[in-house]
């Protein structure tokens, strides 16, 4: 294959790291606020496509030993590397495949969650097309995908910024970020470009070759991901992060002014997209026939593992936070708060809205610490290995 994306990755290696965003504990929350009630991670096929070394999913796969993982990327040395790690710490139920996703047919039955993280964005068109047709056709009945993408909002003015710097490039023989200093020197300390420029600068060379100054880099808007999206036979149910369905940026004076608007749901996530200059998003999508509620039932968001984000305004919502931060650093269900004074019903409404405004962030599983100390410093088999 000589497709410039291939030999990039085939000739350097991506920093190793993973998303948050990535992680089916949090997926699951957001399809369930969607209305889709998927199988629990801990015992589900998981599928992350274009996992590269396996730096996110070796985690997941001692995480959760009942599942079964699969792992698959186009470039044959990454692949090579995540099996040796896999095996140099003992995760059995993973293993990893060299595939082109355009003729991939995995063995063993549909998947319950699909990961295609920085994936989207750097491909083909032809290669996009794939993706979302091989999540229509491997995905259980209440089995979700999480694919992310850059959105064209934001990479409008990034997109400026690049064009700068190649030219500064191509001008002066320098590498990238040299050139990114003397755009900084060129450009007017209000110009929003400088931010862009600060952030590229902060990014590093290595991470700018894939990202910003990729072989291929095709930011879309969010009704055109759509589009293709049911083309396919796919459903939106919304972001990864439910705090981001309305970009977490935008004070709350612009969104009151956008729901004024009496705008359709697509027509407001665009508006929103627009003046936060969003740039990336990572949505989750399921078979347009899953078994998808119109109504979210209580009980289920009483279930929630809870985290306390950043405090909220309002006497009850400052209460329940307090309650839920008091638990840190481990997690805790609504259900389990000692609240007397606020009813189960009220409860699960002020968590709802908590967990779309962000004071609170909801897991499908708890995150529990054993707090004794033991004889030894012990560390976990892949940390142990990192």
């Amino acid at each position: 294959m000589s497709h410039p994306v291939f030999t990039l990755y085939e000739n350097h290696a991506y920093p190793a790291m993973s998303h948050p965003l990535s992680d089916p504990a949090l997926s699951a929350v957001a399809a369930s606020l969607g209305g889709l009630k998927t199988p629990h991670p801990a015992r589900a096929r998981i599928l992350e496509i274009g996992c590269s070394t396996g730096h996110h999913l070796i985690p997941l796969a001692l995480r959760w030993p009942e599942s079964e993982l699969v792992g698959m990327d186009l470039i044959p040395s990454s692949i090579q590397l995540a099996t040796a790690r896999a095996a140099a710490v003992g995760a059995a139920n993973v293993h990893f495949e060299v595939a082109d996703l355009k003729n991939y047919q995995p063995s063993g039955g549909k998947f319950d969650y699909i990961i295609a993280h920085g994936f989207f964005s750097w491909v083909p068109d032809e290669v996009k097309a794939a993706l979302l047709e091989f999540c229509r056709e491997n995905l259980t009945s209440a089995g979700i995908a999480m694919v992310s993408f850059n959105v064209e909002a934001g990479w409008a003015t990034r997109f400026t910024v690049v064009q700068k710097v190649r030219i500064l490039q191509e001008l002066g023989g320098v590498d990238v970020i040299t050139a990114l200093e003397v755009l900084r020197g060129l450009t007017e300390e209000k110009s929003p470009e400088i931010t862009i420029i600060d952030d590229m600068r902060a990014k590093g060379a290595v991470i700018l070759a894939f990202d910003d100054f990729g072989p291929v880099n095709d930011a879309w808007s969010l009704d055109r991901f759509i589009q293709a999206a049911t083309a396919a036979g796919l459903r939106w149910l919304g972001e990864s992060d439910p705090a981001e369905n309305l970009p977490s940026s935008l004070s709350a004076e612009v969104v009151e002014e956008l729901m004024a608007r009496n705008l359709t749901p697509l027509e407001l996530q665009l508006a929103a997209d627009a003046i936060a200059n969003r740039t990336f998003r990572a949505g989750i999508m399921c078979c347009n026939d899953a078994p998808v509620e119109e109504r979210i039932f209580l009980d289920r968001v009483l279930d929630f593992s809870l985290r306390a984000g950043n405090p909220p305004e309002g006497e009850k919502e400052l209460t329940i936070w307090q309650a839920v931060q008091a638990h840190a650093p481990c997690t805790v269900t609504a259900a389990r708060l000692d609240l007397p004074e606020i009813s189960l019903r009220e409860l699960a409404g002020t968590v709802y809205s908590g967990v779309f405004s962000g004071w609170l962030l909801a897991r499908i599983e708890p995150v529990v610490f054993d707090f004794s100390v033991p004889e030894i410093p012990v560390l976990a088999p892949f940390r142990l290995y990192c």
